[in-house]
């Protein structure tokens, strides 16, 4: 396999954070492995960030920072970096996704994690990527499922690797593959891309000790985590989530699996909060409604703007 050994590029994404994503490359450079080079894509234009950025030193090998021209989303911002990075990368290279407020939580995470994709990619050459955290996808249902305490133990392969759990991928499979699907903007772009690796024959792996360290270090050892049934507050979130999953779905020939998200997240849900939240209720069933409709028409992009979804709810 041509290439360079753990040679790592880092693609990460910030939109309106200057002060976490300051605090994030604070972290970045106190890895006891540094990343070869990274990229920051900008989702807002800011020159407070792009300030930030260039003056940010012990980082990585080589920074560089672009301005998106319009906001991409996580999904299109990530699609964009990595498409920088492909320019020059080698095939034996390693593209690590980044979030702007989720940095490293321990030092030697990135050594951790590219020792273990290089141990991964030599047991299995037609390993795809490696990560923190991931999961397997019950496709009859449209639900994640949580990988059991009991499994934690050596590489547990997965369906996915979750945003913000360093996912690294190898640059040869990208390359045949693809990026991550900007059309998606916000919400399971993550499970998107790691449906389609896995279905082009590749797979992706956990560590199942830097799990269950993980899950040890945050008390969720013995979680069961099933879906809620009662509603949040009403987000752009919930709209992107939705149409999302169904999009996926239904891309994949999951008819089926498809309505039954449509009939959980927009009927069920709101049905069964009518009494204790009738405003609300109606409020999410327009809105999964909506996601759903949008879904069905591969109306996808940023349909919805999260600056202004939010400036209208503070009114």
């Amino acid at each position: 396999m041509p290439g360079r050994a753990g040679v790592v590029h880092g693609v990460l994404v910030t939109y309106r954070r200057p002060a976490e994503l300051a605090v994030t490359l604070q972290r970045l450079a106190e890895q006891t492995k540094q990343l070869d080079s990274l990229t920051v894509v900008d989702n807002d234009a800011d020159p407070l960030v792009h300030e930030i950025v260039a003056d940010v030193s012990g980082v990585a090998g080589g920074v560089n920072y672009y301005s998106a021209p319009e906001n991409l989303g996580p999904a299109g911002g990530l699609s964009f970096g990595a498409s920088q990075v492909l320019r020059a990368a080698d095939q034996g290279d390693w593209v690590m996704f980044l979030d702007d407020d989720d940095p490293p939580r321990s030092v030697d995470m990135f050594s951790e994690t590219t020792a273990f994709a290089e141990e991964m990619v030599r047991r299995d050459p037609d390993m795809a990527g490696v990560g923190l955290v991931g999961a397997r996808f019950d496709s009859r249902t449209g639900l994640a499922v949580r990988i059991a305490d009991r499994e934690l133990s050596g590489p547990v392969p997965v369906d996915y690797i979750g945003g913000g759990q360093l996912p690294c991928y190898r640059v040869a499979v990208m390359r045949e593959v693809g990026l991550p699907d900007p059309k998606l903007f916000f919400a399971f772009d993550d499970l998107e891309y790691g449906l389609r690796l896995t279905a082009a024959g590749h797979r992706l792996y956990m560590n199942g000790e830097t799990c269950l360290r993980e899950r040890r270090a945050k008390g969720l050892i013995g979680i069961d985590r099933r879906p809620s049934r009662k509603l949040a507050q009403l987000s752009w979130r919930d709209y992107y989530s939705t149409r999302n999953l169904v999009w996926i779905l239904r891309s994949r020939g999951q008819h089926v699996p498809a309505a039954r998200v449509v009939t959980r997240r927009v009927l069920a849900k709101a049905v069964l909060n009518v009494p204790h939240s009738p405003g609300l209720a109606w409020a999410h069933l327009v809105m999964s409604g909506r996601a759903s409709f949008d879904a069905y028409r591969s109306q996808m992009g940023r349909t919805i703007d999260p600056a202004q979804w939010s400036s209208q709810s503070e009114r």
